[in-house]
């Protein structure tokens, strides 16, 4: 009998236990702690009925079928609550049964960041460690978290219908709380794009604009909305892959204060399916204008987010403060929210197993243009917002490019410059880092990356006396060198794929480009620099034994070969003509500067070629302050006469030689014993200018000549400025000559004035002090307007120099123009200078190295950069925190 009541107990025992089959399973799949504590106290009033109730009609069935029925009844109420609870109710109620150290008790998020630090590093494992395989670190979820997409949409209703429908595809029911729709002045309403029955089913929540507001405030305005734990921003444009949610998921778990931003890929609009090819991209880098560019490395961290795809859990956006609500429109929103993450104690890393697909807009491709517009100049405004907060003393270098030098000391717009107190607000509440500390956590692109280089110069050609100028968008040429040509300006870049450290390529300063060539036979331009160092076709190193510029090998391309090469631009001829022809100019000066035999007209230098003699660009040595090598003649006394002497370049000097008054050559020099009168010449007035004249035998009156163009006016264009050693090239050299009113004035270089030509074209004609169309005022925000047409001189976007219709505010930068006292009208996107007499220009290419053993290449005129002074001042302020960004 004893024995019976035994088998009794521990069958009541056994059938008690399978009464609390489903809580563990509520609580795997996160429905929450309320619902947790309801299925517990079903599961106990179950037990007791069944241990301590008395026998009914009920007990008579099979306990298989009753545990059944219980089981249906049991996720029945459990579903019912967990539809009528809040997360926030439910993390209220949480609070109150699990506190546990490092927890906050008002909220399901563990905040400690150096208990977080202590357990990995107790543990030997990585952030990503932990979050791949599930683990939970103080700072992370306790449970399955609740997950709001945001969709800011703005008309755009069938992409945002097949995005909504994607998303509750591919992400798990348990794991998406809802889709906040914020439709921002579409028309018509994207409500209606969806019956009531549709909306339900995708989870979706609204939130309505009247009209359109832009991308940042429907972003917060949807943040503000949502009521889950994580926060995924998403364009409206998106296609997510299965299995997307688990990784960000993961991440964020581990740290509550980790943004994560997934791994982005292709989407055909067409077809609404994803190209994935590579790994898909995620990480942008800062570059020193505020702006951003895409990159590679070898780690998860992301130094800026493009801004479109990324999630954050709900707490950490609201401590951050979210967005800027004063940014307009679209633009630097994730400058600065980037910033604020990194240097305000969280981090920002990339889930590299979710992808997300993504239509990006092509101009070739009509059904992807944006149907909405941004307010003119708030991109600008809003990156110049983020960088005022968060840049520090390097905000002094944004205000040198010229979208930004408006808002600078002493700048159009300087005392317009915006209020930001705001974010100030959330960077003295969280206590953040200075911006030198983004920098040094970043080393890896900011240092072996190049974007701090410790020396920005010329690369010059000691052959030909001229420089590498990147001229515009990609084409790479040789030119005279000149410190006012930002085209000329470089540093060593990217990372060396051999050393990890910089460099293996040459960047043009302030800029994204870098020079390139693939192979031997294919010319010298730039590309989009790899700061990673990935791109072989950017490995390029100048050889200090040699003074080669080669094409350098490295880790993945270690066969690779040649050199930088090309030919010689060809000067202008000078020639032996009859003195006094009209149509030559033939009046020429010493320099007293440089030395230089210099045609007074152009200012350019005589110069020894290849036995004759032609009119190059002064190529003055940067020590010296003389012109040397083909340039550096020596006037010798010769028989009351002047032998003119090209002493270094070869082993024996040459001289000046009229071939008997027939050509103008450059000839072996005769023993001075021997009065040959090939080489005796007169040069009247080589102070102020004279003729050089060969008056000698049958053919005397003959002089240097260089041939004067018939042209009564010459076209103006935009090239590079072009000045060495504070000598400006002919053409480019325009002085302001004010007329008898004191208010208008001519720009003049020589005899040639700048003047309007027809109706909107500019050209250089014959000055003429009573004509309007060469009468110029400077207004106060820098526009030069001409007198006889009311309009401003423009650049057109960096193509053509024009007159245009005048901005008078100052904001359109095509007509914002500087001038100076060398001459210069520099202005435009690229601040190039407006020139009638442009240099030709010398393309480069990869050659065979022995082919190009003439070109001699040397780093000119090197200086420290302002971005790297500062970071050096830095280092002296606070170098503690700086060493605090150093990780392994």
């Amino acid at each position: 009998m004893a024995k019976g009541n035994v088998s009794q107990k521990k069958r009541t025992l056994v059938r008690c236990a399978t009464f609390f089959a489903l809580p563990p399973l509520i609580y795997l799949f996160g429905w929450g702690w309320i619902t947790l504590i309801v299925s517990l106290a079903i599961s106990v009033l179950a037990s007791a009925a069944l241990t301590f109730g008395k026998t009914t009609a009920i007990s008579r069935y099979p306990f298989l079928w009753r545990l059944i029925a219980f089981y249906l009844v049991q996720l029945l109420i459990c579903g019912i609550v967990h539809s009528a609870v809040s997360p926030a109710m439910d993390n209220k109620v949480k609070s109150y049964f699990v506190v546990a150290p490092g927890v906050n008790k008002d909220t399901n998020l563990r905040g400690d960041d150096k208990a977080q630090g202590e357990l990995l590093g107790q543990a030997g494992k990585r952030p990503e460690d932990f979050a791949q395989s599930g683990g939970a670190l103080p700072g992370g979820f306790m449970s399955q978290p609740k997950i709001s997409v945001v969709l800011p949409c703005a008309n755009e209703g069938e992409f945002m219908v097949k995005t909504a429908k994607s998303i509750n595809e591919f992400t798990p029911a348990y794991a998406l709380h809802e889709v906040v729709v914020v439709d921002d002045g579409s028309t018509p309403p994207l409500r209606t794009l969806l019956t009531d029955e549709q909306q339900k089913d995708l989870k979706i929540t609204w939130v309505r604009h009247d009209h359109f507001t832009g991308l940042i405030n429907a972003k917060s305005k949807g943040a503000a909305a949502a009521t889950g734990d994580i926060i995924i921003f998403l364009d409206c444009h998106v296609k997510p892959a299965e299995g997307w949610d688990k990784p960000i998921v993961d991440f964020i778990r581990s740290n509550y204060k980790r943004v994560v931003v997934p791994s982005i890929t292709d989407l055909d609009p067409d077809t609404w399916e994803e190209h994935r090819g590579g790994g898909g991209m995620s990480k942008c880098y800062l570059t020193w204008d505020a702006d951003f560019k895409w990159f590679t490395s070898d780690d998860i961290y992301v130094p800026i987010m493009s801004g479109g795809l990324l999630a954050m859990s709900k707490k950490w956006w609201d401590e951050t403060g979210g967005y800027d609500e004063n940014m307009l429109g679209w633009g630097g929103e994730n400058i600065d929210q980037s910033l604020r993450i990194w240097l305000c104690g969280g981090e920002i890393v990339n889930a590299k197993d979710s992808y997300v697909a993504h239509m990006w807009r092509l101009a070739s491709r009509p059904k992807t243009r944006a149907k909405y517009t941004v307010p003119g100049g708030a991109v600008t405004t809003n990156r110049y917002r983020a960088a005022m907060a968060w840049y520090d003393e390097w905000l002094e270098k944004l205000e040198t490019y010229p979208e930004f030098s408006q808002f600078a000391p002493g700048g159009l717009r300087y005392k317009d410059r915006p209020d930001i107190s705001n974010i100030l607000e959330v960077k003295e509440r969280l206590k953040c880092k200075p911006f030198g500390w983004f920098l040094r956590r970043f080393k890896k692109v900011y240092f072996d990356g190049g974007l701090v280089p410790d020396k920005v110069f010329h690369l010059k050609d000691q052959s030909t006396n001229m420089c590498i100028e990147r001229k515009g968008g990609s084409k790479v040429v040789l030119r005279p060198c000149s410190e006012q040509s930002p085209g000329q300006l470089w540093h060593g870049a990217n990372r060396d794929t051999v050393t990890n450290k910089c460099c293996s390529s040459f960047r043009n300063w302030n800029t994204d480009q870098c020079l390139q060539v693939d192979s031997i036979g294919g010319q010298l331009d730039t590309g989009v620099c790899s700061t990673w160092g990935e791109f072989t076709s950017q490995w390029i190193k100048l050889d200090e034994a040699s003074h080669q510029l080669q094409l350098a090998p490295g880790a993945w391309a270690k066969g690779r070969a040649g050199c930088i090469g090309g030919k010689r631009p060809k000067g202008t001829e000078v020639s032996l003509e009859d003195c006094e022809d009209p149509n030559f100019r033939q009046i020429f000066k010493v320099d007293e500067k440089t030395g230089g035999i210099v045609d007074v007209q152009n200012g350019e230098c005589l110069t020894a070629a290849s036995g004759k003699f032609e009119l190059s660009p002064c190529d003055v040595d940067i020590d010296t302050g003389k012109v040397s090598g083909e340039q550096k003649f020596t006037l010798v006394d010769f028989d009351g006469k002047t032998r003119i002497e090209a002493r270094d370049i070869g082993s024996n000097p040459l001289c000046a030689d009229s071939a008997s008054g027939t050509q103008l050559l450059l000839y072996s020099c005769y023993d001075s014993s021997y009065h040959n009168v090939n080489q005796a010449w007169q040069f009247s007035d080589r102070v102020n200018g004279g003729a050089i004249r060969f008056s000698g035998g049958s053919n005397a009156g003959k002089c240097f000549s260089v041939k004067n163009e018939a042209k009564t006016s010459q076209s103006v264009v935009l090239e590079g400025c072009i000045s060495d050693n504070g000598i400006t090239k002919y053409g480019q050299r325009f002085k302001k000559d004010l007329l008898g009113n004191g208010k208008f004035f001519t720009l003049r270089d020589g005899n040639w004035c700048l003047g309007a030509e027809e109706k909107t074209g500019l050209s250089v004609s014959q000055c003429d002090d009573e004509a309007s169309s060469q009468q110029w005022e400077y207004t106060s925000y820098k526009g030069l307007v001409n007198q006889e047409s009311g309009l401003c001189l423009d650049a057109g976007g960096g193509k053509s120099v024009q007159l245009y219709t005048c901005y008078s505010d100052g904001s359109n930068q095509n007509q914002v123009w500087e001038m100076n006292e060398a001459g210069f009208i520099r202005g435009g996107p690229d601040r190039t200078c407006l020139d009638f007499a442009p240099v030709s220009d010398a393309p480069l290419s990869a050659i065979q190295c022995s082919q190009a053993k003439n070109f001699k290449w040397s780093v000119y005129k090197p200086f420290e950069p302002l971005e790297t002074t500062l970071y050096h001042q830095a280092e002296k302020n606070y170098p503690a925190v700086l060493a605090s960004a150093d990780v392994n």
